[in-house]
């Protein structure tokens, strides 16, 4: 499988607009191809109101419903799965980076840890009431007509919204006692899942893989692309990038994140890196040290 092949396909998910602190959208469709599992560096609070059946997070697939609220950490493959278009697929989310969530908490709860603790061993969906998932969904989309705008009473009254969005999910994690079991959709595909989640940062061929799990290479490649929306290829690369933009943040030199995430040389990894992150290793590295997102 060439690399073209993978990047020429939907790079990382960016917030619209080139923002780095936060994005809220609403929105429905009559038909909703899959877009396929993807990541990205900042948060992803997401609330289903119809249409969708299965959401992906790695490996674990879990039942959605309406009012179901997902929260999604930076660096998590996520996504709905499946093999058909959605019909009348509705839904809201929030995108917001770590630095936006620290303000949020206005220096008396510290978000980040709040939400780490109620995500522990997994845990990543909940349920809402009717009266707060539609409370929230019109925070969010008055946030979606007039975030954009440079007026600082517009934002002013817009990081006020965002606080009492947290104060809602804050509030709909503290209460929730229980604890939705990811369930099995395709056996055989999330056994694949889990073994390319443990193996990616070792080199890994569609037919070894193929003979590993007892199957074909064109139905390994067929059934794949149907369950995750990406071919194996891709979805190693994405994992690859997503390992580096979380060793980025430390001290290991460029060249030794290359390789501790698989890649055989640096000059692909430069490659791969821009493209799915839409800047170099490097450029990223200084925009996180600079605090870029820092609300």
């Amino acid at each position: 499988m060439p690399a073209s092949d993978a990047l020429s396909r939907t790079a990382y998910s960016a917030m619209g607009n080139n923002r780095h602190d936060y994005e809220a959208c609403c929105t429905f469709s009559e038909e909703w191809g899959m877009y396929g599992l993807h990541c990205h560096d900042f948060y992803e609070l997401y609330i289903h109101f119809r249409g969708a059946k299965h959401y992906c997070i790695d490996n674990k697939v879990y039942p959605i419903d309406a009012n179901h609220l997902m929260i999604i950490p930076p660096f998590r493959m996520h996504g709905l799965i499946g093999d058909h278009v959605l019909q009348n697929y509705d839904r809201c989310f929030l995108y917001i980076s770590p630095g936006m969530l620290k303000s949020c908490g206005a220096q008396q709860l510290d978000l980040e840890a709040f939400i780490t603790q109620h995500t522990q061993r997994g845990v990543c969906q909940f349920r809402m009431t009717e009266e707060e998932a539609q409370q929230c969904r019109r925070l969010l989309d008055e946030l979606q007509l007039t975030q954009d705008s440079n007026s600082p009473l517009v934002r002013f009254d817009n990081y006020a919204k965002l606080v009492q969005f947290m104060s809602i999910l804050c509030q709909v994690m503290s209460r929730s006692s229980e604890v939705v079991e990811p369930i099995v959709v395709n056996e055989a595909m999330q056994e694949v899942l889990a073994y390319i989640n443990q193996h990616y940062t070792s080199p890994i061929k569609l037919e070894a893989l193929a003979r590993q799990f007892g199957v074909s290479v064109s139905f390994l490649s067929h059934e794949f692309v149907k369950y995750t929306g990406r071919s194996v290829y891709d979805y190693v690369l994405h994992r690859r990038v997503l390992q580096a933009k979380e060793m980025i943040n430390s001290a290991m030199p460029l060249g030794e994140v290359a390789y501790q995430c698989g890649f055989n040389d640096y000059s692909s990894f430069l490659r791969s890196f821009t493209k799915l992150a839409g800047m170099s290793p490097s450029a990223y590295r200084k925009s996180t040290r600079n605090g870029q997102g820092e609300g």
